[in-house]
Parts: structure tokens; sequence; C-alpha cells
């Protein structure tokens, strides 16, 4: 059971239902992605239907779908776009946890800088799976028609949104375990993924990470 006074709100319902619509989805479409590589799997067939290439352009499909439905309830909840303004303001502070992330890294001893809800990492991490999601979304709705019709883009155009949609979605993985790694295993940050099932995060853990943003005690 949540203790208000041990812990704090960090997002709303809205906000947690469109990061896991798209992660769920996300996670599906890489993994039946990447099964391309794998040459047994590449050819499971049902009925003379490959069933994770399949898989990969239904769910596609889907994802698009999803997609607009959460830019929709983007537009009608405070809440959702009060965090998405938030995440995409980027400024010194931001650069200046950069900077102390980077040192620390080298084993250099730094003053942390204040943060507020989201970290300069956290808003890097939205924007570079923002833009790899659209990329993604844009080459894939050519490549699923393709699939369904050869007569509506050329086989260049074909060829050319293959390229890029492999490339992304190579890019991407390292970004997506990473998340994974710092959301779900690492000890000192696994605590956000209760506030992004939950909603709520321990309040010494808030004060510490995210000062700036967490309320005072009353």
């Amino acid at each position: 059971m949540i203790r208000p006074a041990e812990f704090v709100r960090r997002f709303e319902v809205p906000t947690r239902l469109a990061h896991w619509a798209l992660a769920v989805p996300f996670l599906l479409l890489l993994i039946t992605g990447l099964t391309n590589y794998l040459p047994r799997l590449k050819a499971l067939a049902i009925g003379g239907f490959r069933v994770f290439a399949w898989a990969h352009v239904l769910l596609g499909f889907a994802m698009v779908v999803i997609a607009v439905l959460v830019v929709l309830s983007l537009l009608r909840s405070r809440s959702m776009r009060g965090d998405a303004e938030t995440l995409a303001a980027f400024g010194d502070d931001d650069v200046r946890w950069l900077e102390h992330e980077a040192l620390a890294l080298t084993g250099q001893h730094t003053a942390a800088p204040r943060v507020g809800k989201f970290n300069a990492g956290q808003k890097l991490n939205a924007a570079i799976s923002a833009l790899a999601t659209i990329g993604l979304l844009g080459t894939g709705v050519i490549l699923g028609i393709n699939t369904f019709s050869k007569s509506v883009f050329t086989v260049g155009i074909t060829g050319m949104s293959f390229s890029w949609h492999t490339l992304i979605a190579l890019a991407t993985i390292p970004v997506v375990l990473g998340h994974i790694y710092l959301s779900a295993l690492n000890p000192a940050t696994r605590e956000s993924l209760r506030g992004i099932t939950r909603g709520f995060v321990r309040r010494d853990w808030a004060q510490r990470h995210h000062p700036d943003w967490v309320p005072r005690d009353d």
C-alpha cells in the first residue's frame, strides 16, 4: 500500500498508459525484426506464411494506430502535455548534468547539479526514442505496404527504406538496453520503474535524484 508520507506521485495515469502502449509493441517489433538475423526463426512458417515476418508487419501497423492515439491523448491530457514539455526543455543545467556524469565516468568527483523532474539523460533518451519511432514507423509503413503490393513504391524507395529501417533499429538497441538496465536493474535508479508502473516513487529517492521537482515535506 502506498503511504503518502513516504511516497510522492511521479506520473499520472495518461502518461503511464502512453509509455506502456508504446514500449510494449516497440519491444515486440524489435524482437520480431531481429529474427531476420536468425535463419531458423526467420524461416518458421505456418500455412505458407512466415510467422515472425507477418507478426512484424501486423504489429507495425498496430503501432501506427497506437502512436496516433497517443498523440491525440497528448492533446487532451494536461498531465501528459506537462511531462512532454518538461522532457523537451533542455537548458544549461542539463549540459552541466551531462558534464558531471561524463567526469564521474572518469573517476572525477564534481558537485552534482540540481535536477528537476527529468535529468538530461532521460531527456536525451526520450528525444532519441521519439525520433527513432518516427523513423521506424515512416520506413516501416513503406515496407509494410510493399508486403501487400509491389506496385505502390519503386524498388529504389523500398530498398532505401529497408536500409534506413534496419540502421535505425540496430542503432536503437543499445538505447533500449540501457533504458531497461537503468529502470529495472541498476539499484540507484530502478525506483523509477515504480513511478511508471504504479505512479509513485519513494520521497527520499526523489529528493536525492530530482531535488528541484519533488514537493517538500510539510
